[in-house]
This record gives C-alpha cells, sequence and structure tokens, in this order.
C-alpha cells in the first residue's frame, strides 16, 4: 500500500503497543511517498496527541490535510511540514492561537478554520506570516472577539472568508482588501 494517493481515516483510534517513552521505537502508521492527501475524522472524543504526532510523523509529501479531531493543541507536524498547501482545521479546540505555527508554513495556500477549530478569544498574524496563503476562512469560531494583521502578513490572499463568528467585533487594521471579492456575512462581523 505504498502507492496510495489519497486516506481517511475515520472515528476514534489508538495505537496499540505505543511506547510513548520512545517514539522512535514505535513502527510508522502511514509510510508512503505518494500520499498527498489525508484526512482524520473523529467526532467521538480526543486523539492522544502523541499517537496523532507519531501518525503524521512519515507523512512529509502530504500537500492537503483534513484535521476534524479534538487536540487542543497543534501536533509538531505542523514545525516541519514544508509540502502543506491546503488545510482544513475542526472540532480541534485548540486552547492557543494557532496563527504563529500555521503562518511559518512555506507552501500553505488554503487555510480553513472551521466550526470550533479554535475556542481562544484572539488570533494574531504577524508579518511576513503566510506567506503563499491564497485563501483563508473562519467560520464557526464562537470565542474569537479580536483578530490582527501585522502589515505585510499575508501577502498574496485574494479570498477571505468569515462566517458566524459572532463575537468578532471587526476586520483588522493591518488587513488589506484581496485583489478578488472578500465575503464577509456582515450580520456576524460587528464594526
Amino acid at each position: 500500500m505504498t502507492n496510495i494517493r489519497e486516506f481517511v481515516i475515520r472515528g476514534p483510534f489508538e495505537i496499540k503497543d505505543f511506547n510513548a517513552e520512545d517514539s522512535n521505537k514505535n513502527p510508522p502508521v502511514i509510510q508512503g511517498r505518494y500520499l498527498h492527501s489525508l484526512s482524520i475524522i473523529n467526532d467521538k472524543g480526543r486523539i492522544d496527541p502523541s499517537h496523532l504526532n507519531h501518525l503524521l510523523s512519515n507523512c512529509f509529501s502530504v500537500c492537503k490535510l483534513i484535521l476534524a479531531v479534538e487536540i487542543s493543541e497543534l501536533p509538531e507536524y505542523f514545525s516541519s511540514s514544508s509540502n502543506l498547501a491546503y488545510l482544513n482545521l475542526r472540532w480541534c479546540n485548540l486552547e492557543e492561537d494557532p496563527m504563529p505555527a500555521l503562518e511559518k508554513l512555506p507552501s500553505l495556500r488554503v487555510l480553513e478554520l472551521n466550526a470550533l477549530a479554535f475556542k481562544g478569544k484572539e488570533m494574531c498574524c504577524s508579518t511576513q506570516g503566510f506567506p503563499k496563503l491564497e485563501y483563508l476562512s473562519l467560520d464557526s469560531l464562537q470565542h474569537l472577539e479580536e483578530w490582527k494583521v501585522d502589515d505585510g502578513a499575508m501577502p498574496c490572499l485574494h479570498r477571505l472568508a468569515i462566517e458566524r463568528c459572532r463575537e468578532l467585533k471587526m476586520v483588522p487594521d493591518g488587513y488589506k482588501a484581496p485583489r478578488t471579492r472578500d465575503y464577509i456575512n456582515a450580520e456576524d462581523v460587528h464594526r
């Protein structure tokens, strides 16, 4: 099964005989240089972060990743993923702002933070963050109140969608309108 290009994991999973003390002793779960799309979907509770990190540890060629799981913190995978172009996070209940880690992904072009992906009140995008990001969707981030964007962040952004972020007070000052039309649900963004 080393030639698989797309792989979907649904439901709760646990790696049997997992060695938490020395993760190098665990055999790879997914191994394939042709794997380009990976979806991990679990609406039945949390996934052990060490199991998720191990699962993703050999996914170097993945360009499209969907994580629909409760994880509360981003896996270490995001600090070394250079091929990731599309990322969809939902149900993660991330406690810390994911932007500082995600904005360093060198190939990321599409980012969707949807349905309780982040449960914090503030997000911040720094200067030179998201160098290739073209599309950003923020949807159903129920606690998000403030989103700061420094000048120079997201220079390639063409499309922004903000929906059902009822606590978000305004579109950030540092945000420059994309060259194409934005979609912002006016009822959800209070000015």
